[in-house]
Order: structure tokens, then sequence, then C-alpha cells
């Protein structure tokens, strides 16, 4: 499993399976091969469920933004 961080706080805002993961990454921009964090907004879910991504991603991602607009996540493998 993978675990996501609010990058602000370090709090644990969720888990995701290696595939969500990996369609997480191609949805996100990367700015290097090392990078472990990403800038969520709320409107990327919208967009991630309008193209099909995993609905049950889209679910921990709009939990992890607690209604916030956005947010840094960072992942990391447990």
């Amino acid at each position: 499993m993978i675990a996501l961080f609010d990058v602000a706080s370090g709090a644990k805002v969720g888990r995701i399976t290696e595939p969500q993961l990996q369609a997480l990454i191609g949805w996100m921009e990367e700015e290097s091969l090392e990078d472990r964090d990403y800038y969520l907004t709320a409107e990327d879910c919208e967009l991630m469920e309008e193209q099909g991504i995993d609905p049950s991603l889209i679910t921990v991602l709009r939990e992890a933004l607690k209604g916030r607009e956005d947010m840094d996540i960072r992942y990391q493998s447990e």
C-alpha cells in the first residue's frame, strides 16, 4: 500500500494501491523523476472523475482535501 500525507501538516490523509498511485502519477505533473509531492485541487478530482479514473482513488483524494480547495500531498510506500 501507498500512504498519502498532507505536506503542510505531515498528517497521513489516506492509503492507495500501487495501480492507483500509477494513475495519480499519470495525471499529476512531476517536476522530476524523484518527485513525490503533488499539488491537488478539488477541480483535479472533478476532472479525474470525468476522465474515468478509479472512483475509489478519487474518494481518497476528496477525503484528503477535507473540503479545502487545494493542498500539497506526498506519497510514500508503507
